[in-house]
């Protein structure tokens, strides 16, 4: 009985910086598979947890990071107005592009029509990529709920205010 070998498990990260330059080193086509479980990232001031499965294929020049990976972020209901907080699903595909060839050693500049993100001493930081994509994914005007009652639905007036600058032309048109 032959038995198939399995592929080995992703590797459990907790950070969003990697170290890749071994990966510099391989042949095109070579790919990385990783975990991100509660991956540190601070944004506002405050440190959020990523996590999902991270993929790194090495390309001709560059590297292909692609992720699915889910961020807890706090904003507030634009209906009510009241703190809430929200699960958002990023999906992405983003080339890092290293300084220099790592074999050769000779200086790579990526072509002008393509736009990425820097190797940089042979580690790429994923920060900037999620913080770009969780502003993306951010709704426009998140809601607490379909119940959500609204701004001052509670104390809503009968009567809207008057202004007193009108009130000499108010008492004219009663006259009239």
């Amino acid at each position: 009985m032959t038995t198939t070998p399995r592929p080995p498990a992703p590797r459990r990260l907790s950070s969003l910086l990697i170290n890749v330059s071994t990966l510099l080193q391989e042949p095109i086509g070579s790919l990385r598979e990783f975990l991100l479980d509660d991956a540190a990232f601070s944004h506002d001031g405050e440190r959020r947890a990523v996590d999902g499965p991270l993929r790194l294929l090495r390309t001709d020049q560059s590297l292909l990071a692609s992720g699915w990976l889910g961020i807890a972020v706090e904003d507030i209901c634009g209906g009510c107005l009241a703190p809430l907080a929200l699960r958002l699903e990023l999906e992405f595909d983003e080339e890092f592009w290293p300084p220099t060839d790592a074999l050769t050693g000779r200086a790579l500049t990526p072509p002008p029509e393509r736009d990425g993100f820097a190797v940089i001493d042979g580690q790429i930081d994923l920060s900037e990529v999620v913080r770009q994509y969780v502003e993306m994914a951010r709704p426009i005007s998140p809601r607490c709920g379909p119940d959500c009652p609204g701004v001052g639905a509670s104390a809503a007036p009968s009567e809207p205010p008057t202004d007193d600058r009108w009130a000499a032309l108010s008492a004219l048109r009663e006259q009239t």
